[in-house]
């Protein structure tokens, strides 16, 4: 019986050190519907990459729209390679939220006073990013972190996103122009969601209401410092997105007015305008590929993880 009970111990200690993260459960409940596509569960939970040696700061990846953080981890080695560096990864169960953004917020900073008590890292050493609705939460994070302190854990120390979102009332445009195309029945299934969506919080178009678009928007073209952008004009940024003509015009049937970019690249360079030197857009072409294999610009895979990792490694050291 003792050979058994030891044999047992062996490998679960064997398995433990196999194991390159741990999964930490946050909560039995989902009420606000912050993860979604996990079948019947309900648990809020994060995985946790620790250095082997001391923490030189946190990197927080969250998964894109309805992605599992497990499907995000096999498209991209950020995590493995920044763990080798002395960066501790955390990947929160976020992959899909509420339209204030406030349950999202709770969440991560539930999160990150953890680490923080736990594993004694300065508040300051914080990156946070991910791929589109994770990039636009990790943006929105950091500016209204920036315009009330009070409120949140922490300010990030930099910011990484790809393909992101930006402008609301740019993004309402192109849902019209998408539903009037009418050729993509999935795209123009999420646009006429996303439309609707749009009129129930914001009472109609931008058209009508100017203003609440430019209140709840990352960065409003044309608004005055980019509307909510002049908050990150002292947060390190690096975007990422992939200009994939053929794409755009072959499979989708769509312009440049419906591509990303545009307003990405009009923010960064907004923001150097405003003072912001940390502030870098890159620009791939032909790279998004998803994880069953299928061309689309709008995709882990049009990051470099090196350059990413490098980028991270600098702005943490400042």
């Amino acid at each position: 019986m003792k050979n058994i009970i030891i044999f047992t111990f062996i490998l679960i200690f064997l398995s433990c050190k196999a194991q390159d993260f741990e999964k930490i459960s946050i909560s039995r409940t989902d009420v606000s519907e912050l993860y979604v596509n996990d079948e019947n569960s309900t648990e809020l939970f994060y995985y946790k990459y620790l250095p082997k040696n001391s923490i030189k700061g946190v990197l927080v990846i969250i998964p894109s729209g309805g992605e599992l953080v497990e499907n995000t981890l096999k498209q991209i080695t950020l995590q493995k390679i920044a763990v080798k560096k002395g960066i501790m990864v955390i990947v929160p169960s976020i992959n899909w939220g509420t339209n204030n953004r406030e349950a999202e917020f709770k969440l991560l900073d539930k999160i990150f006073s953890e680490i923080v008590i736990k594993h004694k890292v300065s508040k300051d050493k914080f990156i946070i990013g991910g791929l589109s609705n994770g990039a636009m939460i990790s943006l929105t994070y950091a500016e209204k972190a920036t315009k009330n302190p009070e409120k949140f854990f922490l300010i990030p120390k930099g910011v990484f996103a790809l393909d992101a979102p930006l402008d609301q009332a740019r993004f309402y445009k192109y849902c019209e122009r998408e539903i009037e195309r009418n050729i993509y029945k999935p795209a123009v299934d999420e646009a006429k969601w996303m439309k609707n969506n749009c009129d129930s919080i914001y009472g109609g178009s931008p058209e009508k209401f100017p203003e609440k678009y430019v209140e709840n928007s990352i960065y409003s073209y044309g608004a005055k410092d980019g509307g909510n952008a002049k908050y990150l004009k002292k947060i390190p940024l690096l975007m990422f997105t992939d200009l994939d003509t053929d794409w755009l015009i072959n499979q989708r049937h769509r312009d440049l007015n419906d591509w990303n970019g545009i307003d990405i690249i009009s923010m960064i360079n907004q923001l150097k305008i405003m003072g912001n030197e940390n502030a870098k857009v890159i620009v791939s072409q032909g790279k998004g590929v998803r994880l069953d294999g299928t061309k689309n610009p709008h995709s882990w895979s049009i990051m470099n993880s090196e350059v990413c990792l490098n980028w991270i490694i600098e702005t943490i050291d400042k």
